[in-house]
């Protein structure tokens, strides 16, 4: 009797959480983000370890098989190597596109003037055509604030973009710097963080339940590992498909469209279309017919790349259909932003197995194959 007691009890507990929980969804999710900038300089830590975690466990299980380096060197050396490889990617690409943002920013300065000429051409034909609207256009004005007030309002606003630019720039640099030193500090005693989290599990569960706690930890490390692996791998691959052939077809900007297109194609589905959309503009700036041909050529090799390439590299590692795989994708980016995108697909790929895991056993259990 104690017992039905209490179930139903948690039950009403649980059933006037949710409701609150649903009626102030905002507010939680508010909450959640507040909490998150907290954190930021940790989780960015935590991020990068994990990301870091890859190339130095390879670098050691190198070494170790190779050299006969002590243990703790092995480490240093392993994490040192890894960031020295992670600055050089990061200074690698901005090599590449700084040259070439400045041609563009360059090129872009001097077609203005005959963008101008342009818009001012149409404008003024249509004017011509439609005398309606140059009078909407004059009462507009009229009724609009003075010169002085819109100067003086455009540069107060430049003013406090600037000084917020720079905040959040400092901001950023601080979390980030914070983080990476916290990373440092993980990879270094990684056995040790691992121990003791095992140790604080059973501590404060049941043996059955700490157990199931870390089989899904390892389940989840295990997933992010190869979807991070195999992503990095598809984003390289299709950097260089788009980078021979639009070499081939004598697209402009083709070295730096291809970077673009690697480093967006981290992002799952999304990243290849945001990569076609800023080479069009940057080949249309030159040359508009240019810039169609390439949209068509991109989403050849997007279907390619969809259907041949990501499967292979990354589809098995997920394990996901492609509906899922967007509404993952999707509700991650919503909640989240592109970080969303990026952990929202591992995550669902983990929470998919452990539901088939549950449901198979039910049906196990009921003796039931469907």
């Amino acid at each position: 009797m104690k017992e039905d007691l209490k179930k139903w009890i948690i039950l009403i507990l649980v059933a006037i959480l949710s409701y609150w929980a649903l009626n102030n969804i905002t507010a939680i999710f508010n909450v959640i983000k507040y909490i998150i900038s907290i954190l930021s300089p940790f989780i960015i830590g935590i991020a990068v370890a994990f990301l870091l975690n890859i190339p130095v466990t390879k670098i050691e299980n190198l070494l170790k098989s190779k050299t006969k380096i002590k243990k703790s060197k092995i480490r240093v050396i392993s994490i040192t190597l890894s960031l020295i490889l992670l600055i050089t990617i990061f200074a690698f690409i901005a090599l590449l596109l700084i040259p070439e943002l400045i041609e563009n920013i360059k090129l872009l300065i001097n077609n203005i003037p005959v963008l101008i000429t342009k818009t001012k051409d149409f404008i003024l034909n249509l004017l011509d055509k439609y005398p309606d609207i140059q009078v909407q256009i004059e009462n507009m004005l009229n009724n609009s604030l003075n010169v002085s007030t819109i100067a003086s309002n455009l540069l107060n606003g430049a003013l406090n973009g600037s000084i917020t630019f720079i905040s959040s720039f400092i901001s950023s640099f601080v979390s980030i710097f914070t983080g990476i030193i916290f990373a440092i500090y993980m990879l270094a005693q990684k056995e040790k963080l691992i121990k003791n989290l095992k140790k604080m599990t059973y501590a404060l569960l049941e043996n059955k339940h700490a157990k199931k706690v870390l089989e899904i930890a390892t389940l989840t490390n295990n997933t992010f590992n190869k979807f991070i692996s195999g992503q990095c791998l598809e984003a390289v691959i299709l950097a260089s498909i788009v980078f021979v052939v639009s070499t081939i077809c004598g697209f402009p900007y083709a070295l730096i469209i291809s970077v673009i297109t690697g480093i967006t194609a981290l992002i799952p589905i999304f990243g290849a279309i945001i990569a076609m959309i800023i080479g069009a503009i940057l080949i249309g700036i030159t040359d508009p017919i240019q810039a169609l041909i390439f949209i068509v050529v991109f989403l050849i090799i997007q279907q390619i790349e969809g259907n041949v390439i990501y499967p292979k590299v990354v589809g098995a590692s997920i394990g996901l259909s492609p509906l899922w795989t967007l509404f993952a994708i999707t509700v991650g980016g919503s909640l989240f932003g592109v970080l969303g995108m990026l952990i929202g697909l591992p995550l669902a790929s983990v929470l998919y197995t452990l539901l088939k895991d549950r449901v198979n056993d039910k049906l196990n259990e009921k003796e039931l194959k469907i």
